[in-house]
């Protein structure tokens, strides 16, 4: 899975995936949020931009939903905005729409980010 980063500007970090969302190696190199974000990445809000992604397996889904753990943990917030049809429609059969934060487009993320500041 290709993540890159696309713009940070200290309060919301915005990265789009931009290929299929399947099973990473956790080994070198590390998570690919990680990467892009350094260790504090959990902490804070991320948009992640899945409109080049097309496709998400199971491993995928575990990815995104242990990633949206990490970020609850740590006070932070994934947003997820822009999914693809086939992407979306792979959440919603597995009912995950109901845990993930998910957003139409970026300003609808940005919106429900800043909801969520204090």
């Amino acid at each position: 899975m290709e993540i890159k980063l696309v713009s940070d500007d200290g309060d919301i970090l915005r990265a789009k995936v931009t290929s299929r969302i399947i099973r990473y190696d956790p080994a070198p190199p590390q998570d690919p949020l990680v990467r892009i974000g350094g260790r504090d990445i959990y902490k804070r809000t991320v948009l992640l931009d899945l409109s080049e992604s097309d496709f998400v397996d199971s491993s995928g889904l575990s990815w995104l939903l242990v990633a949206h753990k990490r970020f609850c943990e740590a006070n932070g917030k994934l947003i997820l905005h822009s999914l693809s049809p086939g992407v979306l429609e792979t959440i919603k059969m597995m009912r995950l729409d109901l845990v993930l934060n998910l957003a139409q487009d970026e300003p609808e993320a940005l919106e429900l980010a800043r909801k969520a500041e204090p």
